[in-house]
């Protein structure tokens, strides 16, 4: 079978290793500013390497008919888990929006000194480039914002971590108020100023993540501002589940030779159906997965974006590209057909960090010391299993995928033994030697549990019995034998007993 990457061409910064964090973390206030890298500040670029979800894509028409005056919704709510899609869906307002000729406002929250800038005046200075009609501490009040709106329309306006603002803005004073309650006043204001003029639009991110809340009154804070929109906006969400695959794939890979791709997938699916690991209904569906998600299996992108993705700490979208990128790069000299969970490669600096972050520290040796040591119990086992198997690596890559599956934030853990035949064959060997790997596997893995097939951080009845071997010196055991021998074997009358001789003549002819 040809190489994953004669099928599926990795961009060419995946191919070139330009894999660092910022390649994927999108931020709409560099794009503003010119200092972006060149996949989210140059549009063409940009939308090369995005898959239109519809979600996403039924926010751009409402926008274009809004800011054409024809009509739609004024105010859009984008709301979305961490690392949801949200940014990456205001770059692309943002890009659209200049296209079609309209004055674009950006205020993220992130940005912005509460003491020094007033969001008001904010919207002002970026449409005429001075501030004289909302200059103040106080919200404008909704006429002027219409007059300012209706003066320099088609308007869309993108507010983006609207929430950390108002948490900075709570502290600073304006009479028997604070900047945080005219803030409020402000957004009910523009709403209703968006809403009476025909040609403009506002979108406002809030996300639904608790771990963007900053302190004990945010969730009080972000409470008021969904009561404020909630009498105007409409709520989207650009990215669903169902759009994950076609996300990362399009992201990733410039083209992919479908019938190429389509032959692989039917080799693979047909050996796993003959070898009974998949009925024929249930290798229907795997086929189908498998065609949307190659190079990847379709568990690889589902266990890191399901489980993994459950972690508060992983980013979903933007942490699986990442990490997925990092395994192609590594991949790409490694001739597989595919890629599955057991080939990301925990002995790898990065791919291993981008794991453990979110898991702890603790795991560092027990990776080192059940997969990737040299003397670990999966390198033992690549070799146990016979010559003809010894290329595949088959300790390390069924030790691997087990690792993969061991961990979610929800509490799911480990794999089945037909799942593990599954994920981890190639057509090149029957799927029926996995049984007896893991069978080696149990013999020699410290931290592979007793219950089921995951890690703990627990060293299992192996690690235990062979800690208490590890501290009992020949010398001990001698005396313990001798002593066991002594007192179990009795003089007979016809014979003498000799207990450990330790040279000939000790015994008589």
């Amino acid at each position: 079978m040809k190489a994953f990457n004669q099928i599926a061409i990795p961009h060419e910064d995946i191919r070139e290793g330009r894999l660092t964090m910022d390649i994927f973390a999108a931020d709409l206030w560099q794009v503003v500013k010119g200092t972006a890298p060149r996949d989210y500040q140059d549009p063409d670029v940009f939308f090369r390497k995005t898959h239109i979800t519809k979600g996403l894509k039924n926010i751009l028409q409402v926008a274009e008919s809004r800011l054409k005056g024809r009509g739609g919704d004024a105010v859009i709510q984008l709301q979305t888990p961490f690392g949801g899609g949200k940014t990456h869906t205001l770059i692309a307002l943002y890009h659209k929006a200049r296209e079609w000729g309209a004055n674009v406002v950006v205020f993220e929250g992130t940005n912005f000194d509460a003491k020094e800038t007033r969001i008001w005046e904010e919207l002002e200075r970026q449409l005429t480039g001075k501030v004289e009609l909302t200059k103040g501490d106080t919200a404008p009040g909704k006429e002027k914002i219409i007059k300012l709106l209706s003066e320099n329309a088609p308007v869309l306006i993108l507010i983006d971590e609207l929430l950390e603002y108002i948490t900075k803005a709570a502290g600073v004073k304006v009479g028997d108020s604070n900047l945080a309650s005219q803030t409020y006043a402000f957004i009910q204001e523009l709403t209703e100023a968006v809403r009476a003029v025909g040609n403009a639009m506002l979108v406002i991110t809030l996300t639904s993540s608790t771990l963007e809340q900053y302190d004990e009154k945010a969730e009080e804070a972000l409470n008021r501002l969904q009561k404020i929109l909630g009498r105007t906006e409409k709520i989207y969400t650009p990215v669903s589940d169902e759009d994950i695959v076609p996300v990362v794939i399009k992201r990733l890979f410039s083209r992919i030779d479908k019938k190429e791709a389509k032959k692989i997938v039917d080799k693979f699916v047909d050996y796993i159906e003959q070898e009974g690991v998949l009925s024929k209904e249930e290798a229907a569906r795997y086929r189908e997965k498998f065609l949307e998600s190659y190079p990847f299996k379709p568990e690889v992108i589902e266990i890191l974006y399901k489980r993994w993705g459950s972690f508060p700490s992983f980013q979903r979208t933007r942490g699986v590209l990442r990490l997925l990128s990092l395994v192609v790069y590594h991949m790409l000299d490694k001739g597989v057909p595919f890629i599955r969970l057991g080939d990301f490669d925990l002995s790898n600096e990065e791919i291993r960090r981008e794991l453990i972050k979110h898991i702890g520290n603790e795991w560092d040796s027990i990776i080192y010391s059940d997969i990737t040591a040299e003397d670990s119990g999966a390198k033992i086992v690549d070799k146990m299993v016979g010559s003809t198997y010894r290329p595949y690596k088959l300790g390390t890559v069924v030790a691997t995928t087990i690792f993969m599956t061991s961990f979610s934030g929800r509490g799911e853990r480990g794999v089945t033994m037909k799942e593990l035949k599954l994920y981890t064959p190639l057509p090149v060997f029957p799927a029926s030697i996995i049984d007896t790997v893991l069978g080696y596997l149990r013999e020699r893995l410290f931290y592979l549990s007793d219950e089921g097939l995951y890690f703990v951080t627990q060293p299992n009845l192996n690690r235990i019995i062979l800690t208490y071997e590890e501290n009992i010196s020949p010398e001990e055991l001698y005396e313990e034998e001798r002593g066991l021998l002594e007192k179990n074997i009795s003089y007979k009358p016809k014979f003498k007993v000799y207990i450990h001789p330790k040279f000939p003549k000790e015994i008589a002819d």
